[in-house]
């Protein structure tokens, strides 16, 4: 029996145990500690900087291509031989050989191709570059957004939970009222329907908070099992009385200097260079070569190793040689038509992407005076309606108003309540959206938080 209950504890413990060995962590973000962990941690930003790491191999490997090459080479043989008039056992001998190299080339004209190609490099590597710095502007909006959303969702939960306390507390009044024959049992129940909408509501708000941390976590590589804790001590970045106007003019103005549509330049002209490349293939090619060699052997009466090696044997040699393309199957030809269809594909995509710039920015003002609007006249309908609920509820309590009416009015009052913090955090990103689309996202965020952001500056 004692075993028993030492075995049965032993399996309740278990858990505990490996609990404590994958115990999670609790982690309070405010928002520039989540811009830092984004910049720091992301997969996107670490294969961009793979890929210009790569292109920056490739600028050497054709910078290296105008450097002539040396090769070194150097051998030694011993043969066992006989005269062939007798078996090779019995007359056989030794013979020694060595035998030296140094060899070097260089190509002194390819057409453009030597050039080009260089060429071609650089602008592949700028274009990446220029990639990696939208990567981060991208992950900066992300990652502000992101934070922003769970900032709502929590607001959300503090307003549905206020008003289902309210709810509650109403509830008891009715209820008491219809207990001493004041209300009918139709109040208790209709409020009693509201309790249980709010109730409701919290459930959905909690969810969409959890959620929208996840999605956070997330994108900061954190756990998933972690705890997340939103730091709002010092949220004055986020009152709209902070938020700067956007100079629409300057941003029309730097919205074509953006990362990626420079980006799409480099690459447009990578793909002129591409040409010149084919192109060379109709061009002669010049090298020159030279090399120096000697040999010893043991067979040779005119010296010992160091003699023949270093004295006798060497021999130097030099020349040039010239290559001319006659007929290669139309090789270049294809070549060249295939650059060219290239070189109108990036020029095309740069067009398209001037145009979804441009028009990206111009909805985000949009939006952005959209949501000035939706703020000022949703907190108007806060204000009228707490007003109105107010005089209402008093109204109710005298016996002049119904149920109805007072419930009507608190449903006003909450989705304005909902509606002005929607609002507020619209009126930020929307701004956000306009310095992401005209590639000045870094500098707008510095200024509104004020405060030093490590992997920003």
């Amino acid at each position: 029996m004692l075993r028993y209950i030492k075995f049965t504890l032993l399996l309740l413990s278990l858990p505990l145990v490996l609990t404590g060995q994958d115990a999670s962590k609790t982690h309070t973000l405010t928002l520039p500690e989540v811009i830092s962990l984004a910049l720091d941690r992301n997969l996107l930003l670490e294969r961009s900087g793979i890929q210009v790491q790569l292109r920056e191999n490739e600028v050497e490997s054709e910078k290296a291509d105008f450097r002539p090459n040396l090769t070194a080479s150097a051998g030694i043989l011993t043969r066992y031989a006989a005269d062939g008039r007798d078996p090779v056992w019995d007359d056989g001998s030794f013979t020694d050989s060595a035998s030296g190299s140094l060899t070097s080339s260089v190509t002194l004209y390819r057409g453009d191709e030597q050039k080009a190609s260089l060429e071609q490099a650089m602008s592949s590597l700028e274009a990446s570059r220029k990639d990696l710095d939208r990567s981060q502007q991208q992950i900066l909006f992300q990652s502000v957004a992101r934070y922003l959303e769970a900032i709502l969702n929590l607001k959300a939960i503090d307003i549905q939970t206020e008003e289902l306390a309210t709810r509650l507390e109403n509830l008891e009044r009715i209820d008491f009222d219809y207990q001493n024959g004041i209300r009918i049992l139709a109040d208790v129940q209709r409020q009693k329907a509201l309790v249980a909408d709010s109730e409701r509501r919290v459930a959905a708000a909690n969810r969409a908070y959890e959620n929208s941390l996840y999605l956070l976590k997330d994108l900061l590589l954190l756990p998933p099992r972690d705890e997340v804790v939103l730091d709002l001590d010092d949220s004055d970045w986020l009152e709209p009385k902070n938020i700067g106007e956007p100079s629409i003019q300057e941003s029309l103005a730097r919205v074509f200097d953006r990362p990626d549509l420079v980006a799409q330049q480099f690459r447009l002209t990578a793909a002129e260079q591409n040409i010149r490349i084919a192109e060379s293939g109709k061009k002669l090619t010049l090298s020159a070569n030279a090399g120096l060699r000697t040999s010893y052997s043991s067979r040779s009466p005119i010296g010992n190793l160091g003699e023949q090696y270093f004295k006798n044997s060497p021999d130097i040699s030099g020349g040039l040689s010239v290559s001319v393309p006659i007929f290669d199957r139309r090789r270049t030809e294809t070549s060249i038509v295939r650059a060219r269809l290239q070189q109108d594909q990036e020029e095309l995509d740069l067009q398209d992407l001037e145009q979804v710039a441009e028009t990206d920015l111009r909805l985000a003002i949009l939006n952005f005076n959209t949501a000035k609007l939706q703020l000022k006249a949703s907190q108007e309908q806060l204000s009228s309606a707490e007003i109105a609920l107010e005089a209402e509820q008093a109204r109710y309590d005298a016996g002049a108003a119904t149920l109805l009416d007072v419930t009507t009015l608190q449903s006003t009052r909450l989705d304005a309540a909902v509606s002005v913090e929607e609002s507020r955090f619209d009126l930020f990103v929307n701004r956000l959206d306009i310095a992401f689309q005209d590639g000045t996202i870094e500098s707008f965020l510095l200024n509104q938080l004020n405060t030093n952001i490590p992997g920003l500056e």
